[in-house]
């Protein structure tokens, strides 16, 4: 056996013969705290490890998000300002004079500023957690509480690397377009107590509908997948991606496929705004999607990202 103390051979017990002497004059003692031999005027490793409750992180953005900020910065106009994890609460306030903010005690990615530091646009950046339901309904919370406040979201997926040609894009067309505003709850929530889980449903009810105007208005001629991105959450993720292009590459080259697609234009607004509020409709959607998605990419429909 070792020392407990200067790691010297002990035999069977847990001191040295030198460092038992220093223990019978009170130097050494059998700490109560960490309980382990130590000298008594040395500080508790246990103690001094409990004594400080926080430590800085190594990073404030991830090495990911380090070279999605260092294209934005080189895109956004001159004069404009980018800044990482920023706390909603930051550039939002909850003007119904409730006592409780919860919903915006949440970070975003990055938000770009005008010259004079007004926010303009909210920007995130996803990786496949997004894809766990837990992660959905946080950027669904999000989502809707930017779209309430009129700054749009921008989301952006680590798996296609930094394409700064297509952030250029994404961001221009968010600075060109007028804000438009989403309301996330109504009088009757607001009457009711505002803590966050009890507005939650109201939150989440984006109104997809609005969304896919909104869509059509700045990519004129195109048409919006409004049950995907209703189910996903964005017109612009890998899902959505792949099932336009078989859209446009397979189901266009048809008379069938040409029919499909005018009968899903003409009933999937109506089946949006009826069932978009539902989470148990989007699962189902989601479990059917899914392995569509799935089988299109072994295919070799991309993920890749898509202008129509």
């Amino acid at each position: 056996m070792k020392c407990c103390v200067c790691g010297a051979e002990s035999g069977r017990y847990p001191l040295c013969r030198a460092c038992n002497q220093q223990k019978e004059l009170g130097y050494i003692i059998k700490c109560p705290v960490c309980g382990q031999w130590h000298y008594g005027d040395e500080p508790c490793p246990k103690r001094v490890q409990l004594e400080f409750l926080y430590e800085p992180k190594k990073r404030l953005i991830t090495k990911n998000e380090q070279g999605f900020f260092d294209a934005l910065r080189e895109i956004v106009p001159q004069g404009y300002h980018v800044f990482p994890q920023i706390n909603l609460a930051a550039f939002l306030e909850k003007v119904d004079n409730s006592a409780y903010h919860n919903e915006l005690f949440r970070n975003v990615d990055f938000l770009i500023t005008d010259g004079e530091f007004a926010p303009k646009i909210v920007v995130e950046i996803n990786d496949n957690t997004h894809h766990e339901w837990k992660r959905r309904q946080r950027d669904e919370k999000v989502s809707a509480i930017c779209a309430d406040a009129g700054i749009p979201l921008v989301t952006f997926w680590t798996n296609y690397g930094v394409n700064r040609p297509y952030i250029e894009k994404r961001i221009r067309e968010a600075l060109e377009t007028p804000p438009q505003r989403v309301p996330s709850f109504t009088k009757e929530n607001t009457a009711q107590p505002n803590t966050f889980e009890k507005e939650n449903a109201a939150r989440q009810a984006v109104d997809w509908d609005v969304q896919a105007e909104q869509h059509n208005k700045t990519h004129k001629g195109k048409q919006g997948c409004y049950i995907a991105t209703c189910v996903y959450g964005s017109y612009d993720c890998p899902q959505v991606w792949t099932l336009r292009r078989y859209r446009d590459i397979v189901l266009k080259s048809s008379v069938l496929g040409r029919t499909f697609i005018a009968v899903y234009y003409a009933i999937s607004p109506t089946l949006v705004r009826t069932f978009s509020k539902s989470v148990v409709v989007k699962k189902i959607w989601r479990s059917i999607l899914n392995p569509m998605v799935k089988r299109l990419n072994e295919k070799g429909f991309s993920n890749n990202p898509y202008t129509d």
